[in-house]
């Protein structure tokens, strides 16, 4: 293990990180924003004329209204928009909401189930069997999640910042016995990329852990193109092992499609589940350095920002 993922998971040291960044991106978010791209690029962005799909997020974040994007990252209110477009019923259950830690009640909920925060990246803890767990411990856990907006100041992901944090608890979806002969740490995890309605291809992320994840790349026919990936980046690629076509993959891009219809460019993110999709969360600022300078203008292409309103932020 690297000292720096060695120090990330030290609390105090993930704490300091976070308001470094706070102070940074308060100050002039230009400095993380070209710290995070030139990391990855070797080279500053275009933020005057944006070009490829990373530097027309990052213009879209800090020239446009991004209120839709909040509300559809916040993982708790997102429902509110996937109901309204008509596919409740393919969102996990919900089983309760807190506002404070010191709300979190075990009682009246299943046996197992999935807790996260609505506003970070990697904040769950899955309970397997509630009786046996740490309820001190756990609570403590999302105290410290609560505390820090990590996302907002992560990459300068500036349409965090206007989520109300809370605490979800939420059904845990089973692991089929297919998936787990490719992935047995995580579910497969398969993400539509869409620009406005129309979808691109499908980043297909799995066998996830803490220290480690594997990609994959499909277009909409599941044909597989991993030679739009940078092998340098910070990912396992397996190329002996090719992902099944999900037997819902029409009705997944049916339903990606029409979540997306408002965005310039947007990931909806599902799980399988007895053959059917399982929406997980809307992404709108992906992680990058994954695919070849020359996809990232190419899916730079495909959102169009022509017609946007600019508008001046303070953060």
């Amino acid at each position: 293990m690297s000292i720096k993922n060695k120090l990330n998971k030290l609390y105090l040291y993930r704490c300091l990180v976070t308001k470094y960044k706070e102070y940074i991106v308060k100050k002039n978010p230009l400095i993380e924003i070209n710290r995070c791209y030139k990391l990855t690029f070797n080279e500053l962005p275009n933020l005057e004329t944006p070009q490829n799909l990373i530097e027309k997020i990052y213009w879209m974040q800090w020239n446009t209204d991004t209120s839709l994007w909040t509300k559809c990252t916040d993982k708790y209110l997102m429902r509110e928009y996937v109901k309204e477009c008509g596919y409740e019923n393919y969102l996990p259950k919900l089983y309760a909401k807190w506002d404070r830690v010191e709300d979190i009640d075990f009682q009246n909920l299943p046996n197992s189930f999935i807790m996260k925060t609505n506003n970070g990246c990697g904040t769950c803890y899955v309970i397997k069997d509630k009786n046996t767990e740490d309820i001190i411990k756990v609570k403590k856990i999302f105290k410290n999640w609560l505390k820090t907006n990590k996302q907002s100041y992560s990459n300068a992901q500036y349409h965090y910042l206007g989520i109300e944090p809370c605490v979800i608890a939420e059904e845990l979806l089973p692991n089929t016995v297919i998936q787990k002969d490719i992935s047995p740490n995580s579910l497969i995890d398969y993400k539509v990329w869409c620009f406005k309605g129309q979808v691109e291809s499908i980043l297909v992320v799995y066998d996830r852990t803490s220290e480690k994840y594997c990609l994959d790349l499909y277009d909409i026919n599941w044909e597989r193109m991993s030679e739009k990936f940078n092998m340098n980046g910070h990912f396992e690629f397996r190329k002996e092992i090719i992902i099944p076509k999900p037997e819902c993959l029409k009705e997944m891009l049916e339903i990606a499609s029409r979540l997306s219809r408002p965005f310039p460019e947007v990931r909806v993110d599902f799980y399988v589940v007895d053959n059917k999709p399982v929406i997980g969360e809307l992404t709108f600022s992906t992680g990058y350095g994954y695919f070849t300078k020359e996809y990232y203008k190419y899916l730079g292409d495909k959102c169009d920002i022509s017609d946007l309103k600019v508008i001046k932020k303070k953060i």
